[in-house]
């Protein structure tokens, strides 16, 4: 079992699912399905490395309240170590409503306690206790945009430790972090619109070359049921097969643990792409995050 330290935002979700339509303002309107989920990408992704049977410890800032209390412990019953997790007393756990309306998503988020977080301290983490490192929501953990992120990375990095980083895109004053950071990123992970926005590239394989040009080891684009492109030395597309999404909400957070895990595994990138792949699969074809779980779960016992 591998060792992998997660980095990022903390963040319960409040998701409807099956909404027909988004209501108009002082409108009610009615959700099928709904479910309180203990979320953010690192909550996701330290979600998905637990299922597939590493051993992932969480690094984020939550609050005081029953539901900080609720995301800790969800992730600990499910093998994480939350030990490194910050709380923060004056704000709520960071939350969002996500809204599923057919393929699409749409969230409103109260950033709370990821905004008001202190910066990490790089010298708290050994590289040598890891296999990896794992940043996860970048862009939506305000605690993460300073230049302690970037030596934590430098430090893995030199040690020989793999650093993944998955930017999403939230607004925010990130980007010259991120540049700094760039260097230090063995795997970026992200999908097409950020891949083309992050390059200010419209052709998706130019903005993902263009994003190694300017550091990364290696791009990785996800594309949903286009797959995803490997983007290195050459462009490299690995497909899956179409299903009927149901909740895309943690997709590619789940590719991400698939990705890492495979990786950790001595797999080759396109097989760790396709194992990616199928994660994330399994994921959006249910809803209850318990199901999508014992899913990916059960992938690595095939």
């Amino acid at each position: 079992m591998s060792d992998v330290l997660v980095l990022g935002d903390a963040i319960v979700d409040f998701v409807f699912g099956g909404v027909e339509r988004y209501p108009d303002p002082g409108e009610e309107v009615i959700a099928p399905t709904y479910e309180l989920r203990p979320g953010g990408s690192a909550g996701y992704a330290t979600m998905g490395l637990a299922a597939l049977g590493l051993c992932p410890s969480v690094t984020a800032v939550v609050g005081d309240g029953v539901l900080s209390t609720h995301w800790l412990e969800f992730l600990e019953t499910r093998g994480a170590d939350t030990g490194d997790v910050r709380r923060v007393d004056s704000e709520p756990i960071s939350a969002a409503v996500a809204f599923l309306h057919g393929s699409d998503r749409s969230f409103l988020t109260y950033r709370g306690a990821s905004g008001a977080g202190r910066p990490v301290d790089p010298g708290a983490y050994d590289p040598a206790d890891y296999d990896a490192l794992l940043i996860a929501g970048f862009t939506q953990a305000p605690y993460l945009w300073t230049e302690a992120t970037v030596e934590l990375a430098e430090r893995f990095d030199r040690a020989g430790v793999p650093v993944a980083l998955d930017t999403n895109r939230s607004p925010g004053d990130w980007r010259p972090t991120f540049e700094t950071l760039l260097p230090s990123v063995e795997y970026l992970v992200i999908n097409d619109e950020e891949a083309r926005w992050l390059a200010d590239e419209s052709d998706l394989s130019a903005a993902g070359h263009a994003l190694v040009d300017a550091g990364a080891g290696t791009c990785v684009v996800k594309a949903g049921e286009r797959g995803c492109l490997l983007l290195r030395d050459g462009t490299r597309r690995v497909s899956t097969d179409p299903v009927d999404a149901v909740d895309d909400c943690g997709a590619g957070d789940f590719f991400n643990a698939g990705f890492l895990d495979a990786r950790l595994d001595g797999r080759s990138l396109e097989v760790a792409a396709a194992f990616g792949n199928r994660c994330a699969r399994e994921a959006i074809t249910r809803f209850p995050v318990r199901e999508k779980l014992s899913a990916i779960g059960s992938i690595r016992d095939d």
